[in-house]
């Protein structure tokens, strides 16, 4: 009988390294796309979006998901109706 083959190969606390990814870099990086994303479209809650869509992926994976997604949804509503773009260039 052979032995059973690693999920992650021969890396040693591949298991574990993912479990972090997924419950700390994912959630902060989604928030942080968000925000910046927000921002350069000229949202005007742009932190409140970014601070529910980090809160949502940390209570769960599946409820992330669907608020990333309605961040998406209102960002091209919003587009289409052509509200402006702030003046970076202005400050």
């Amino acid at each position: 009988m052979t032995p059973p083959t690693p999920l992650f190969g021969a890396l040693p606390g591949g298991p574990e390294l993912m479990i972090i990814f997924l419950i700390l870099v994912l959630p902060i990086g989604a928030g942080l796309f968000v925000y910046y994303d927000a921002k350069n479209h000229g949202m005007a809650y742009a932190p409140a979006w970014a601070l529910g869509v980090t809160a949502l992926f940390f209570a769960g994976f599946l409820p992330g998901i669907p608020a990333f997604l309605a961040y998406i949804y209102v960002r091209e509503k919003q587009a289409r109706h052509g509200s402006p773009k702030p003046d970076l260039g202005s400050e």
